[in-house]
C-alpha cells in the first residue's frame, strides 16, 4: 500500500515536472484537448438515424375549406353604374319685349299645359301702334285705288288717241308705287300685332313650373337673357336617365341600340340600400342614346334612357342603373367569393385528384349579386374554394366541406346554401 501511494506521487511528480518544461504552446495543446473532451461529454446522444429521416419527411395536416362547384348557364351580361335623372325638355320662359307686368296668372310649382297664360304685360303702346298702323294702311290703300282708277281712264284715253303714251305709263307707276305702300302697311301693322302678342306669355310646353321670379310692376327686358327668366317649367314626363360607361362596352352599347327589337334593358333603382325594397323606385327603361365621342379624360361615353313611368323619380336625382346588354350563353358561374386577385391576376382555387388544390387563372367576365361570371378558365362539375384561402397555395392538401347552392329565383337575389360533410 504504501509502495503504490510513493509511485503515484512519483509520477504527478514527473507529470507536473514536464508541464511546467513543455513551455507555453505544450500548455495550450493541453488545454485543448482538455476542452474538446469537456464539450463531447456534455452534448446529449444524438437520436438513431432512422428517426431523424422519418420526423423530417413527415408531411403537414390537410387544411380545412369549403368548395362550391362550377354551374354553367346562359347569363346576362350586366352593367351597373351611377346615373341622374333628367328631364327630356325644359325651358326658363323669358319676355321677347320690354314691358311691365300688369297680371301674373301662375304660382310657384304650378303644372301648366302648352300655350297657358303665365304673365300678362302692359299692352296700351302696342294697341296705340296698331290704330295707327290701320289708319295708315287705310289711307295706302285709297291712294292705290285712286291711281287704278286713273291709270283705267287713261288707257281707254290712249285706245281713242287723246292720251299720249307718256301719260299711260306715269299712270301705270303711280298703280305700283301704291301698292307697295299698301304692302309695306301691312307688314308693318302685322308686326305690330306680333309684338301685342308677345305681351301674352303663355307656356312653351306642358309640365311643371318652378320658382316664379316675376310680378306684377315688374319690368322685363327682351334683349336680357341672363339670370333665370321669369320661371322655368320642366317636362315631367317621360323622364330620362343619363349614365356613363367604360368604353370598352361601346360595342355592346351600339349593337343593343342598332337591335329593333331589344334596345337595351335597364333597369333604374333610387335608393341609399343595394338591394330593392317596397320604398325604392324601380323603374323600367330603353336604351335611347349614345354619345358620339369617348370622354378622353375618363375614358367612358354617355348614354341615355328614356324611363317608361317616372314612379317618383325627379330631374336631378342620382339613381342606380343596371343595363343589360345581351346574353352570355354558355358561362361559368361559382360564388364570388372563390375569385381572388394577386399577382398573377384573377384566380381560383379548383380541388384536383387526392384532394390536391391547383391555382388556376380565370377570365371575369361580370359579377352579379354574389356570383361571379367567367367565360375561361373552368369547366362545369369542378369544384372551387370558397372558404380558407389564406392558408392555401398551389399543391396543398385539404379536406372540404361542400355548399350546396339553391337554384336562384326572380326575387332572390343570393343563392342561399348550407354546408353538406362530404
Amino acid at each position: 500500500m504504501i509502495r503504490s501511494a510513493l509511485l503515484l506521487v512519483t509520477i504527478m511528480s514527473a507529470g507536473g515536472l514536464w508541464y511546467a518544461m513543455a513551455g507555453v504552446e505544450g500548455q495550450a495543446a493541453v488545454r485543448t484537448s482538455a476542452l474538446k473532451l469537456l464539450e463531447t461529454s456534455s452534448l446529449a446522444p444524438e437520436p438513431p438515424a432512422p428517426v431523424q429521416t422519418s420526423l423530417s419527411q413527415k408531411s403537414p395536416p390537410p387544411i380545412a375549406v369549403m368548395t362550391a362547384p362550377v354551374l354553367l348557364r346562359a347569363m346576362p351580361i350586366t352593367r351597373t353604374g351611377i346615373g341622374w335623372i333628367e328631364p327630356t325638355a325644359s325651358v326658363t320662359v323669358r319676355a321677347r319685349i320690354d314691358g311691365t307686368i300688369v297680371e301674373r296668372h301662375i304660382r310657384d310649382g304650378a303644372e301648366v299645359a302648352a300655350g297657358d297664360l303665365l304673365f300678362s304685360l302692359d299692352d296700351r303702346e302696342l294697341q296705340a301702334q296698331i290704330a295707327r298702323g290701320e289708319a295708315a294702311l287705310a289711307r295706302d290703300r285709297a291712294v292705290l285705288a285712286k291711281a287704278q282708277a286713273a291709270l283705267k281712264r287713261t288707257q281707254e284715253l290712249l285706245a281713242r288717241s287723246v292720251a299720249s303714251q307718256a301719260r299711260a305709263e306715269e299712270a301705270d307707276a303711280e298703280v305700283r308705287i301704291a301698292a307697295a305702300n299698301v304692302a309695306a302697311s301691312e307688314a308693318a301693322l302685322a308686326m305690330e300685332r306680333t309684338r301685342l302678342g308677345h305681351t301674352r306669355i303663355t307656356a312653351p310646353i306642358s309640365g311643371r313650373a318652378g320658382v316664379v321670379q316675376g310680378g306684377e310692376g315688374h319690368i322685363v327686358r327682351g334683349s336680357d337673357l341672363s339670370g333665370d327668366g321669369l320661371v322655368t317649367i320642366t317636362r315631367m314626363s317621360p323622364l330620362q336617365v343619363s349614365f356613363s360607361l367604360p368604353e370598352r362596352d361601346l360595342p355592346r352599347l351600339r349593337a343593343a341600340l342598332a337591335d329593333p327589337k331589344d334596345k337595351g334593358h335597364v333597369r333604374v333603382l333610387a335608393g341609399q340600400d343595394d338591394q330593392a325594397s317596397d320604398d325604392q323606385a324601380s323603374v323600367e327603361a330603353d336604351l335611347a342614346f349614345i354619345d358620339s365621342s369617348v370622354d378622353v379624360g375618363s375614358g367612358t361615353i354617355l348614354a341615355k334612357a328614356i324611363l317608361k313611368a317616372s314612379n317618383g323619380l325627379w330631374p336631378g336625382q342620382y339613381v342606380r342603373v343596371e343595363l343589360t346588354l345581351g346574353t352570355h350563353p354558355e358561362a361559368a358561374v361559382v360564388p364570388h367569393v372563390a375569385l381572388q386577385t394577386g399577382g398573377s391576376g384573377p384566380h381560383v382555387f379548383i380541388v384536383g385528384p387526392g384532394d390536391i388544390v391547383e391555382m388556376r387563372r380565370v377570365e371575369p367576365l361580370d359579377t352579379q349579386n354574389d356570383e361571379a361570371v367567367l367565360v375561361k378558365g373552368l369547366t362545369p362539375g369542378e369544384r372551387v374554394v370558397v372558404e380558407g384561402h389564406a392558408r392555401l397555395w398551389n399543391g396543398s392538401s385539404i379536406t372540404e366541406t361542400t355548399l350546396a347552392l339553391k337554384p336562384l329565383t326572380q326575387s332572390s337575389r343570393t343563392a342561399e346554401a348550407r354546408p353538406v360533410r362530404r
